[in-house]
């Protein structure tokens, strides 16, 4: 049903061979392999004995793909699983879109996002002391903004240049640790509103999106809808503890000696203006990411099922009104174009969606989209909702926080 720790280290044991893929309708055994995965162990096994196929060209790179290839199909008793007809057309659609060049980066596009926030951070630490609530600003509104052009870069295949740039972006002006990101956001792609898989949904005890069982209950739920926009602020504190904690954990020192720029930067200015604008850039970037899948359909299976339906049911498109809001919103309000297709350029997604709606018409889908005001007002309802559940009685069925800091370290 649900991954705790035990049924998960059962689990474990249970796929001695090694996590064995089926991809192009044939199964790869990576049993070898699968310690050397950039993304983890942990998600290979949750598809161990599944169809991977979009989920793993929605991912990897162009070498990955020739690397796949050049390994030798398993010999299995058993058949591939049969290809829907959904997934079918879905692998029609990337062909498609891959030929008529959406993946390709443009480097205006590419050089403008640059420049605007490096143009913040220099201004931001200017007027620094002559003017610190002018600096918060613009340096809350440059960490958010660094936050999602480090997300498109690390999203990137093909791409030398965001393959540099990315660490840059996201280890100088966020300090975030890019192989941690990347285990934890791609997990989270893969497995959209998985309860005890996706990390993106591993709030409590501090948010519930759902039901706990007694045993992690607190009596602070009841309040959740009333303090998650201060706690949405600490967004950054805990990504940057994470970043830090997960270097350590894997010894990268090479990690840490790179985050040392960017924490020279934040003590050289004053100490409010520091905790200001990482406080106002995770604020600014909870308000958003929240909003496109935690009023979603949760589920309870962790055995993965169509990637394509699983990005349909677990995410909402939403339409910003003005050019403040689609700036601030830095491409995620196309949040199910981007789960589609994640390494297609963010300022690409507004141009693509007419394209993906009249597929999902096609092949009758509901394509949700919801207006600013709608996704705000659904989001609050949700905790509030949430916030008066009874209780679940103790049992497995539902996992332990921290099941993703589980899924990330599994060896």
């Amino acid at each position: 049903f649900s991954l705790t720790k035990q049924n998960m280290a059962e689990k474990v044991q249970k796929v001695e061979r090694g996590p064995m893929l089926a991809i192009d309708g044939e199964w790869y055994d990576l049993e070898k392999w699968a310690k050397y995965h950039p993304g983890g162990i942990g998600i290979l096994r949750q598809y161990d004995g599944k169809d991977a196929t979009d989920a793993f060209y929605s991912l990897h790179s162009d070498l990955a793909i020739k690397k796949l290839k050049a390994m030798h199909p398993a010999e299995a008793k058993e058949l591939p699983p049969v290809v829907e007809p959904i997934d079918e057309s879905f692998r029609q659609l990337r062909a498609k879109i891959q030929k008529d060049g959406w993946f390709q980066r443009e480097i205006v596009s590419e050089m403008l996002l640059l420049v605007s926030l490096f143009t913040m951070v220099a201004m931001g630490t200017y007027y620094s002391y002559s003017n610190p609530l002018f600096s918060i600003l613009l340096l809350g509104v440059a960490m958010q903004q660094a936050g999602w052009l480090g997300h498109d870069m690390v999203h990137a295949r093909n791409s030398t240049y965001c393959e540099n740039m990315g660490d840059v972006v996201a280890l100088f002006v966020n300090g975030f640790n890019r192989d941690w990101w990347s285990r934890k956001h791609n997990t989270h792609h893969v497995m959209t509103n998985h309860v005890g898989v996706d990390p993106d949904i591993d709030l409590m005890p501090f948010l519930f999106l759902f039901a706990p069982t007694k045993a992690i209950d607190t009596h602070l739920r009841k309040y959740q809808h009333y303090y998650f926009i201060p706690l949405y602020s600490l967004l950054y504190v805990s990504w940057r503890s994470q970043s830090i904690t997960r270097a350590v954990h894997d010894r990268d020192y090479k990690i840490l000696v790179k985050m040392i720029p960017g924490y020279v930067w934040l003590y050289m200015l004053p100490l409010s203006v520091s905790i200001g604008s990482i406080l106002l850039g995770g604020l600014l970037v909870a308000l958003v990411v929240t909003q496109s899948h935690e009023m979603e359909e949760m589920n309870y299976d962790t055995a993965p099922g169509s990637f394509a339906l699983m990005q349909f049911n677990g995410t909402r498109d939403i339409d910003c009104p003005d050019w403040i809001s689609e700036y601030l919103f830095g491409g995620m309000q196309y949040q199910l174009i981007h789960h589609l297709f994640p390494t297609v350029p963010r300022y690409k997604y507004r141009r693509l969606q007419p394209t993906i709606s009249a597929w999902a018409k096609e092949n009758n889908i509901t394509y949700k989209r919801s207006s600013l005001t709608e996704v705000y007002s659904d989001h609050y309802a949700m905790l509030k909702r949430n916030a008066a559940l009874t209780p679940q009685e103790d049992n497995d069925s539902l996992p332990s926080p921290g099941w993703s800091i589980d899924l990330q370290t599994a060896a």
